[in-house]
């Protein structure tokens, strides 16, 4: 190698030293500042989860309203007296889910082991809002000696028109209220409210009008009674389904 050869090799490892060690050195001191930020999104995506995670788990479902002194120490028969449909969701009669809707009503009743006496007639359009009228009326209703007397409004009520359709995909959903009233005292004892929704994209590809309304119709049982106590209990105490 010629001496001028040598001479521009060692400018240019003079030169091209420093900008390495450099650009290790800028590399190196901003690890540090990486770190801490991947540690900060770690940590904030952390607590995101935990805050998802912690709305999945379901609270406890509480009444609208229990009058737990006033409760009978022995009530273990309910009389059905009505079931009111808001006039915008009022079924036709020739539906049937009226009926259908008592059945599941009358189901988680018994399973709570209450004994069912029904008073409310299918098909007959009721036309008050049953759960605001006095108390003495609905009593008033019952002809047989029983403890409760159980009264539910519907205050909304849908079903897709056409299951042909796939986009919005069709479904069923209903929401009512319930009211207990004591048979011999004639006063409230217990309120709630239930939601039921069946369908939808859940249900894809398979779909059926029937089943989804009888699903939507057990499910609106199954929760507007969460609450209620089981036939002999006291409001508070844990009931075994």
């Amino acid at each position: 190698m010629s001496r001028q050869a040598k001479i521009q090799r060692k400018k240019t490892e003079s030169i091209g030293e420093p900008v390495m060690i450099k650009q290790e050195r800028l590399l190196n001191a901003g690890r540090p500042g990486m770190k801490r930020n991947i540690e900060q999104w770690r940590k904030l995506w952390l607590v995101l989860l935990a805050g998802v995670l912690s709305g999945c788990v379901a609270a406890p479902k509480n009444a609208l309203f229990v009058d737990a002194g006033a409760w009978p120490a022995t009530a273990g028969s309910v009389a059905l007296v009505g079931v009111s449909f808001d006039e915008r969701y009022r079924p036709l009669p020739q539906s049937g889910l009226d009926g259908q809707l008592l059945g599941q009503l009358r189901r988680v009743l018994e399973r709570k082991g209450y004994l069912v006496a029904e008073t409310l007639q299918p098909h007959r359009p009721e036309r008050q809002v049953l759960t605001s009228v006095p108390a003495a009326e609905l009593a008033a209703r019952v002809a047989a000696p029983v403890d409760l007397v159980l009264a539910v409004h519907v205050d909304f009520l849908f079903s897709s028109a056409t299951y042909s359709e796939s986009n919005p995909p069709p479904e069923f959903e209903i929401a009512a209220e319930a009211r207990l009233v004591d048979a011999k005292a004639v006063r409230d004892l217990w309120r709630d409210r239930g939601h039921a929704l069946a369908g939808g994209a859940a249900a894809m590809p398979l779909r059926n009008p029937d089943y989804d309304r009888m699903r939507g119709l057990a499910e609106l049982a199954n929760d507007l009674f969460l609450t209620l106590p089981d036939a002999g209990q006291q409001p508070g105490v844990s009931s075994v389904e």
